[in-house]
């Protein structure tokens, strides 16, 4: 699965689970703590808040959208969109549900950021 097409860049994501039983050439970025993008992971206590039901969703996505604002992640961002200009990029998470899930707000923050001076797409959550 490649759709690059020249200056394009495509960004997907996808669980863990699921790209493990995939064949695929596309550039991947870990978004899991201690993969060398903790600037983009959400912070531990969130994380641990949220999955035992102390911080709801709408909190939770406010808490990581501020994390996202910092100087160090829209670098971190900005660096990945320019390396992925000649291929398409999966953003990956140990989250199970899509709908819920961090990698998801970081496609959209992605997205925002750069789809107006960039050609960014945003081509969904990929499955086996």
């Amino acid at each position: 699965m490649h759709l690059y097409e020249e200056g394009k860049m495509v960004l997907y994501t996808a669980r863990l689970s699921i790209l493990e039983k995939m064949k695929t050439k596309m550039k991947i970025y870990y978004v899991v703590r201690g993969r060398g993008n903790d600037v983009v992971v959400p912070d531990q206590p969130d994380l641990e808040q949220y999955r035992n039901g102390v911080l709801t969703w709408p909190g939770f996505r406010i808490n990581y959208w501020a994390k996202l604002m910092k100087p160090e992640a829209e670098e971190w961002m900005k660096t990945v969109s320019e390396e992925a200009i000649t291929e398409d990029v999966v953003l990956v998470s140990d989250e199970e549900d899509a709908e819920r899930s961090y990698r998801i707000l970081l496609a959209e923050r992605l997205i925002n950021l750069f789809s107006g001076h960039k050609n960014v797409r945003y081509a969904g959550e990929l499955k086996v």
